[in-house]
């Protein structure tokens, strides 16, 4: 009886000790997956984002900060010195924004980056 119960738990232990699946693993959210960071365009990708979470402040006559998010000149303008990706990445010395916010997702950032190395088509 001894034997048999030494055998079911070395078995016991030995199984659940194998198992390194989760369910994270076999099953991701598709939320959190980025689902299309190949066609990036500013229309369709870009502008919604920049809509969303910039410009309540950012746009208009008298913008947050003197930056307008509205129009594709002025977002190409910030792209190009690296204000905008140091913005959203909360890197480097552009201030981070959202600000009071944390940043936004990896999915949008991943977006904003291909676009940026994309070389920021208006399209």
């Amino acid at each position: 009886m001894k034997t048999l119960n030494f055998c079911l738990l070395v078995s016991f232990a030995f199984l659940s000790g194998c198992y390194y699946d989760s369910k994270e693993n076999l099953y991701p959210s598709l939320d959190n997956a980025c689902t299309d960071t190949v066609n990036v365009t500013y229309a369709l990708k870009i502008v919604p984002v920049l809509n969303n979470y910039c410009n309540a402040c950012h746009s208009g006559s008298n913008p947050g900060g003197n930056i307008k998010l509205d129009a594709y000149a002025s977002v190409k303008a910030l792209v190009d010195n690296g204000k905008l990706l140091n913005s959203i990445t909360h890197t480097g010395t552009a201030s981070p924004m959202p600000k009071g916010g944390g940043k936004l997702d990896d999915c949008k950032i991943a977006a904003f980056s291909k676009w940026i190395n994309d070389g920021a088509p208006n399209n």
